[in-house]
């Protein structure tokens, strides 16, 4: 059996989130399930069945291997990211009272989106590799 709590670890490795030390281990627990299960709909050609879990106890009744964990972290990441990206803050212009502060985001939106990009492509030959190892290529979708 493999716990959430292993995956959200390795997730939590790849990150920095100052905004995480506000919240609670409950409510962090709430968005790892959220950006898990997000990642788990990615992860189409897992020779492990995802679906075997219980949502209660936070585990998948089945031992992932190391690079499943690997994969669906990096999967997190990227539904980290788009929340992020996604932010109203990056697509509206902001004007503020009488300094009429102009927050002019595109190079911040321009470095998230190159991340997010690049672990996309990450999370793709992770799982191009995975599945040739595992001779899942030819397998037909479900």
């Amino acid at each position: 059996m493999t716990s959430y709590e292993k995956i959200y670890d390795r997730f939590l490795q790849k990150i920095t989130d100052y905004k995480m030390l506000d919240l609670s281990d409950t409510e962090i627990r709430q968005e790892c399930v959220k950006w898990l299960s997000s990642a788990i709909a990615k992860f189409r050609r897992c020779k492990n069945d995802l679906s075997q879990r219980d949502n209660e106890l936070e585990t998948f009744t089945i031992d992932l291997l190391d690079i499943e964990i690997e994969i669906l972290a990096t999967l997190m990441v990227s539904e980290w990211l788009s929340p992020q990206l996604n932010s109203v803050l990056y697509t509206s212009q902001f004007f503020g009272g009488k300094e009429e502060k102009f927050f002019a985001q595109a190079n911040q939106l321009d470095k998230l989106m190159t991340l997010k990009g690049n672990n996309d492509v990450e999370a793709k030959k992770l799982m191009r590799d995975y599945g040739y190892q595992n001779k899942l290529w030819n397998r037909e979708e479900t």
